[in-house]
């Protein structure tokens, strides 16, 4: 990116941002579902559902109280643009009808709950030191009443949903600690990154919207010096409110600035990706194809409310003579009455009455389309279907479906666990502090509660394979104490050899041992070498923290 000037960094906005802007809305907005996904506006919209006017409106009078006291009817009135409708955007056409009426299936938010569920089933496993702030802060470490599993969650959910999410950490003046705040690609505008002296990619500056109000937009530029709090004010009509103490800068559009020193001599900013990114800030998430299915399949269930609400009621075909003897007013409701031309000498009248209706098999096509699209996002998302279950034969084809939903599920874990250790390096940063050197934090690998079965099934037989290890290939060498010089010799002769030897200990008493001498005894039984003790004891260790950490995540005694 070249380099650009600080009003102009800050207004702009990074390329990659301006290319996936509208994938990161749509993806966003079809895991809120709803409101929002209705205000995406992605029904195609026809020539006639823009002239075809809506259904009737119904209006209700209340009191001071919220009581309804009366309710109205009145047509809808077409408009042919927003400012004739008020200026909101919503016309009283049939297009805004479909937009009020078609159901939206968000699929998109089962599939990513239903990833976070696996992923945080076990809460992640923390050795942290005691300490009083640091308690404080897994309480509370947003400054948002979250706590750090609340928060990582959250992380795990919009990285899902993006591909990408970052992450600041900054200490507000008036905090004894540092918070982490995340942050959507959507408000992320600006990056630039570049190499370092030792040759290193490093981020360079960042610009990110923390607010937008009416009148005035937030943002927040960081730098390795500054850490700015910007406000950019974009309508003058409106009361803005600023600090007292924000310089005030006059550019192409008028900005005020708080800026403090960056105390840590880097950006304290991170991002974190889902699994593996495309680009630097822009991550990969199979939430960008399952959002587009999830939209086709949106624009399926228009179409059928348009056939529906166009066809499966008749139109009256009539002649302009019938027509007038009903002064326009036909209808085909049962009861109706159409006034005709009366017959002449016995002659059919001549006129022409029809109701015609078109065919409705277009609905039948578009359901089978809608199932075959959600067979094919249950295959983009990895989640196999009640129909994949019942086909199956054999378990080969579920459990193929699981491998690649588990690996899924490993990359998020690993991703996570790498992203919270960095930014609890920023964290002790600020206090000036180096990260503890058993500070540890792990995440549940585990696809079900069968995989966490089958590692305790593992480490059952691991551990019995090296009892089998220590009895085949390790003798007890302790030694062994007799009381008796029979005992002793009888022991050395059952090991091949003869002889043997004594101690007084402290307390006066005599004690016997096999073999004249005690390094013949250590020789006979088999005597350890040190790499031999280092191996067990190394092993030993392993399979008890191992252990340890099962036990740990299948319980947890609160949310930190």
């Amino acid at each position: 990116m070249a380099n650009l000037s600080y009003y102009d960094f800050l207004s702009g906005s990074h390329e990659l941002y301006n290319r996936y802007y509208e994938d990161w809305e749509l993806a966003l907005r079809s895991y809120y579902g709803g409101v929002e996904y209705r205000r995406g506006r992605y029904l195609k919209a026809y020539d006639i559902d823009t002239t075809t006017p809506s259904e009737t409106i119904q209006t209700y009078a209340v009191d001071d109280n919220g009581v309804r006291t009366g309710a109205y009817s009145t047509q809808s009135v077409h408009s042919k643009s927003a400012s004739e409708s008020g200026g909101d955007g919503l016309l009283d056409n049939f297009y805004e009808e479909k937009l009020r009426n078609v159901p939206v299936f968000p699929y998109t938010r089962l599939y990513v709950s239903e990833y976070n569920s696996i992923l945080f089933r076990s809460p992640p496993q923390r050795i942290v030191p005691e300490d009083n702030e640091l308690d404080q802060f897994l309480i509370d470490c947003d400054g948002q009443g979250n706590s750090a599993n609340e928060f990582w969650s959250n992380v795990d959910t919009f990285t899902t949903v993006c591909g990408v999410v970052w992450i600041s950490c900054i200490k507000p003046v008036d905090s004894p600690y540092a918070l982490w705040e995340m942050h959507k690609p959507t408000d992320v505008t600006n990056w630039n990154y570049r190499y370092n002296s030792s040759g290193e990619l490093e981020l360079d500056k960042i610009c990110i919207r923390i607010s937008s109000n009416p009148g005035v937009d937030i943002y927040r530029h960081i730098t390795a010096e500054t850490i700015d709090t910007v406000f950019m004010v974009t309508d003058e009509n409106f009361e803005v409110d600023i600090p007292e103490d924000a310089e005030y800068f006059e550019d192409e559009m008028d900005y005020y600035r708080i800026s403090q020193p960056n105390e840590l001599g880097y950006i304290p900013v991170r991002p974190v990706y889902q699994s593996s990114k495309i680009y630097n800030g822009v991550g990969h998430t199979p939430v960008f194809d399952i959002a587009q299915i999830q939209r086709s399949i949106y624009g399926d269930m228009g179409e059928i409310y348009s056939a529906v609400s166009y066809g499966s009621h008749p139109v009256n075909v009539v002649d302009s003579n019938t027509a007038d003897l009903n002064d326009g007013a036909l209808n085909a409701e049962p009861g109706s009455i159409v006034r005709v031309e009366p017959s002449l000498n016995g002659q059919t009248p001549s006129y022409v009455y029809e109701f015609v209706a078109p065919p409705m098999d277009s609905i039948t096509e578009l359901r089978e389309l809608i199932d075959q699209k959600i067979e094919k996002m249950n295959a983009v998302a990895m989640i196999r279907s009640d129909e994949l279950i019942k086909a199956s034969r054999s378990g080969a084809q579920l459990e193929q479906y699981d491998s690649k939903l588990e690996a899924l599920i490993r990359k998020k874990a690993t991703a996570l666990e790498n992203a919270e250790y960095h930014m609890w390096k920023i964290w002790f940063d600020w206090l000036n502090k180096p990260i503890p050197e058993d500070f540890s934090i792990s995440y549940n690998r585990q696809y079900s509660s069968k995989g966490l079965e089958q590692e305790i099934s593992e480490l059952q037989q691991l551990m019995s394979l090296y009892d089998d290890y220590k009895g085949r290939f390790h003798k007890d060498v302790t030694p062994q104490e007799y009381s008796t010089e029979a005992e002793a010799r009888s022991v050395a002769q059952s090991l091949g050899g003869d002889g043997f030897h004594s101690h007084t200990k402290e307390d006066g008493t005599v004690i016997y041992m096999p073999f004249a001498t005690h390094i013949e005894y250590e020789q006979a039984v088999g005597s350890e070498d040190p790499q031999q003790e280092e191996f067990k004891e190394e092993i030993n260790e392993k399979l008890q923290a191992r252990l340890m950490q099962l036990i740990s995540s299948s319980s947890s005694n609160n949310s930190l």
